[in-house]
């Protein structure tokens, strides 16, 4: 099976169980079976090695819809290039976002770079106190509970995607449109029995991972399932290759960045130049245009 190489698809199909119920006698069956499927088959990834609140939260946005292979390698290079709140935060948005490449909305990095300069009025950490977590940028209520379970062992209630299949197609089967609350109380049910929050969260991803092979796809049964709009010729699009090209070769005038983006309408593009703008990732000067500096 991909990503789990212990497994033969007549041993994956082993781990489909029968519904559980929110009885304790259930629930405890549940836990037991969820860690010992994790004990045989866990993924390992380096970002699992660590409470490091700096590389727990670089791995959480990294990871954010997008595929873990294409993470590893973008996640050692940051820990090289940055190591630590310390050095993201005085390092370039420029040369941030020439690096952040591949991984999806540049606004994640943005936000990763805030977040990191908010930090050293903890001296360069992040407590373990979530009314503190809150107002850090591009950090949602899931981000900041995956921060209080990996770093802290705290019984924060994290919902993702993985977690939220995983209670869909074991608790709830045949139901639609379940709401996150009920997940979220299902979730505060299991923490009840759990001593180990970080081991318990992530064998709860990869039993997520495992069923998205052998089942259609129990998310669209949430009630607050939506499906991700068209790339192609989207805002999205032009934005990413606006920042792509002034990152990859510098600033320049905007008759020049039209003609080199004729593929899409001038209009359009002046509306994502503005809006950059308007988000701190551009700037513009006497009609020129560059990733913005500090």
């Amino acid at each position: 099976m991909n990503g789990f190489p212990s497994l033969t698809e007549e041993e994956a199909a082993s781990y489909l169980w029968p519904a559980f119920t929110l009885d304790e006698t259930s629930l405890h069956e549940f836990r037991s079976r969820i860690l010992a499927f994790y004990e045989l088959h866990g993924r390992r990834f380096i970002w699992r090695e660590t409470t490091d609140p700096y590389r727990i939260l670089l791995s959480e946005v990294m990871l954010q819809q997008t595929q873990t292979s294409r993470v590893l390698p973008k996640y050692e290079l940051f820990l090289t290039l940055w190591p630590t709140f310390a050095d993201l935060a005085a390092g370039s948005l420029d040369a941030l976002l020439y690096h952040w490449k591949g991984l999806g909305y540049n606004r994640r990095a943005l936000n990763l770079r805030k977040s990191a300069k908010m930090t050293e009025s903890w001296g360069w950490t992040i407590p373990d106190d979530p009314a503190l977590i809150a107002p850090l940028p591009g950090v949602g209520k899931a981000t900041a509970a995956a921060l209080l379970a990996f770093c802290y062992q705290k019984k924060s209630i994290y919902l993702e995607t993985n977690i939220r299949r995983v209670l869909l197609t074991c608790f709830f089967p045949h139901q639609e449109a379940v709401k996150d609350r009920q997940l979220e109380e299902l979730l505060g049910l299991l923490a009840e029995g759990v001593t180990d929050m970080k081991s318990w969260y992530y064998a709860l991803m990869d039993y997520g991972v495992l069923l998205k092979q052998l089942l259609p796809n129990a998310n669209v049964r949430s009630a607050h399932y939506t499906k991700q709009s068209a790339f192609e010729n989207s805002n999205r699009q032009i934005r990413g290759q606006l920042i792509h090209l002034l990152s990859d070769t510098g600033a320049k005038e905007k008759d020049h960045i039209i003609a080199l983006l004729s593929s899409f309408d001038e209009e359009r593009i002046h509306a994502c130049l503005q809006q950059l703008q308007n988000e701190g990732f551009v700037q513009e000067q006497e009609g020129v245009y560059r990733i913005a500096k500090d």
